[in-house]
């Protein structure tokens, strides 16, 4: 591990500083960092957007699902193998968004938006005292099965290979496979057109609330993949779910709110720009989301990808 660098608080300092950081391997490993992270920030993102933009739901439980997947995972993992405990807990956190929604959030729909977001942040902290009640407060991790390389050369660099390689890789493919579920299906379809005008989808004769169920278990289902896939890389503890669901809506204002490439440009974007900082301002790095944001919305108030009056 490399020894960590101390940003000088001299101007003249700084700035010779800053010089030798552009040349040197860190800038590399922040930037392949950032990539990862901002993979993961997509997968959450992405699926809280899908909610948002169609059902209007202010879902400060989609946190909570990144956690338990992490936690599902490793649960699980012991019994079923790596692959399949990543799969079976994405899914199950799938079928709990589902009940969630059919049972506790559904006859909110009616009422002003402000009840479902008190409703999903109480029950994002009963989450968090469950996971606490059955795995505890100290961290656990999930290993990476012994036939995962540990990193691949390109060169003379070396890459984690399941945390810079492998992790992208399958974003790229899980974001594909959401591409063509969204444009080349009718369910795609009936999406997107309910993010622009949900009355008049439910005019056409589609059963909206079957297909609010099975939104919110698809954006649920991305949560609890990106909590299972993130489970080998991070420490897996109860504050996963507040430290990413603060982080997550800034992504998507910052994208844009319905918008699939605002989510991927968000994501990327705070990821990487979150990663470098921690390379040439470390106590910056928490805030920098956070700036980006405010950018954003005094030049494009939407956000980056956003459609305007989605929410008028």
């Amino acid at each position: 591990m490399r020894e960590r660098r101390v940003f000088p608080s001299d101007p003249e300092e700084a700035a010779i500083h800053l010089l030798g950081l552009l040349s040197a391997p860190e800038l590399l490993d922040q930037l392949v960092n950032g990539i990862t992270l901002g993979m993961l920030y997509i997968l959450v993102a992405l699926g809280l957007n899908i909610i948002l933009g169609l059902m209007g739901v202010i879902n400060f439980s989609h946190g909570s699902f990144f956690m338990l997947g992490a936690y599902l995972t490793f649960q699980l993992v012991g019994t079923i193998g790596f692959w399949p405990a990543i799969l079976g807990a994405a899914v199950i956190v799938g079928l709990l968004g589902m009940a969630f929604e059919s049972t506790l959030i559904r006859p909110l729909y009616k009422r002003i938006p402000e009840y479902t977001l008190l409703l999903t942040f109480g029950t994002a902290l009963i989450f968090t005292q469950i996971v606490r009640r059955v795995w505890g407060d100290d961290a656990v991790r999930v290993e990476q099965p012994a036939y995962i390389p540990q990193s691949i050369s390109i060169g003379s660099y070396q890459l984690p290979f399941y945390k810079d390689v492998l992790l992208v890789l399958l974003t790229l493919v899980i974001l594909t496979l959401v591409w063509l579920l969204l444009n080349k299906t009718n369910i795609g379809i009936i999406i997107r057109a309910g993010t622009r005008d949900a009355e008049m989808v439910k005019i056409l004769g589609i059963n909206m609330p079957l297909m609010f169920t099975l939104v919110f278990g698809i954006g649920s289902f991305m949560a609890g993949l990106a909590g299972a896939l993130a489970a080998p890389i991070y420490a897996v503890q109860p504050q996963l779910a507040s430290q990413w669901i603060v982080l997550t809506f800034v992504i998507v204002i910052v994208g844009g709110i319905g918008s699939f490439w605002g989510a991927i440009v968000g994501g990327l974007l705070i990821g990487v720009l979150s990663s470098l900082m921690s390379l040439f301002f470390p106590p910056a790095v928490e805030l920098t989301g956070y700036v980006i944001m405010g950018i954003i919305l005094l030049v494009r108030p939407r956000g980056l990808f956003g459609v305007e009056g989605l929410f008028e």
